[in-house]
């Protein structure tokens, strides 16, 4: 029952981002102060209130409701660590798990068909591209520093984010080694995002932008490392093969390529938090899936590379590293 009713807390939690409760609580006020603001109704808005009370999201005190300190901490707009955006990405994908009866079936999901997945990443609007986005950084700020301080980058000159979205990991690998230029690859949307935080951070001399689409345009080449992350679970094996043989070929002899992402062990459901997103590719994406390390490591040996040295970055990532021979 407890996995039955899951849905019901999550969904309240993103309805309550959605809406900008947790904006408007910082300080304590009544329901009706809150129904006001965002314009609701006072007694859904009671009913509601009280159920994020029984979560543990909001504090409730005689008559009034205040944020929890998780919340506070990582909900309200304009904090440094705020991770709405990631959660409103994720009420974006709610739709493909309604639906993930008839995907099972179909083999993807029924709304989107294959050579449609271009088509609906250009037809997602620019809200919530940015929420995607925003949240990636949201999820890399608190790892991008570990992995900058495992990820031997010595005698890297210039690195290529492939795929970055906002440009996090590029970032922070620009912060820790002073003499590192690095290039943020993505879509143009991503890229005016990466632009944005690249600026925020005052690296716009080290770390710039390209534009384009990896499975379609050039890359560019000549780098010394190559960084791919959380990129092959949202394409098929086909195309990971695609993105990996660019990749090689933009590397100078001797180059680096990371490749980072939610991995398999070779009993395909463990990590159990790899397995849910193998799940959430196929409810998503028209042929996305999480891959064991194991298959990601043969495939880099076979198309030339050293033997891959695999890193866990979090209970249910890792990064793969080897080098162009």
């Amino acid at each position: 029952m407890s996995i039955a009713r899951g849905f019901q807390a999550a969904k309240m939690l993103m309805v309550a981002v959605d809406l900008g409760v947790f904006d408007f609580l910082e300080e304590p006020q009544s329901a009706v102060e809150v129904a006001a603001h965002i314009k609701a109704d006072p007694r859904a808005t009671g009913i509601f209130l009280n159920g994020l009370a029984a979560l543990g999201l909001v504090v409730k005190g005689v008559d009034y409701f205040h944020n929890s300190e998780a919340v506070s901490r990582y909900l309200v707009h304009g904090k440094e660590e705020y991770r709405g955006a990631i959660l409103r990405h994720i009420h974006h994908t709610m739709k493909g798990w309604a639906s993930l009866g008839d995907t099972v079936i179909a083999g993807h999901p029924p709304d989107l068909e294959p050579e449609r997945w271009l088509d609906r990443n250009k037809e997602r609007s620019e809200q919530e591209m940015r929420d995607f986005i925003w949240g990636m950084h949201a999820l890399a700020r608190d790892l991008a520093p570990q992995v900058a301080a495992r990820l031997d980058l010595s005698g890297v000159r210039h690195l290529l984010d492939l795929g970055g979205g906002p440009g996090t990991y590029a970032i922070n690998f620009c912060q820790v080694h002073p003499e590192l230029r690095a290039t943020v690859f993505d879509l143009p949307g991503p890229v005016k995002i990466a632009q944005e935080n690249i600026a925020r951070h005052g690296l716009s001399h080290r770390l710039d932008t390209l534009a384009g689409n990896f499975l379609k345009d050039d890359i560019g080449a000549g780098y010394d490392a190559i960084w791919i992350s959380h990129i092959l679970h949202s394409h098929t094996e086909e195309q990971c093969h695609l993105i990996l043989t660019k990749a090689i070929q933009a590397l100078m002899p001797g180059g680096v390529l990371a490749v980072q992402d939610f991995y398999l062990n070779d009993d395909g459901y463990s990590p159990p938090g790899a397995a849910m997103f193998s799940v959430h590719m196929l409810a998503v994406t028209p042929g996305g899936r999480s891959y064991k390390h194991q298959e990601v490591a043969q495939w880099l040996v076979e198309a030339g590379l050293t033997i891959p040295q695999y890193q866990q970055t979090t209970p249910e990532a890792g990064f793969l590293a080897a080098r162009k021979r």
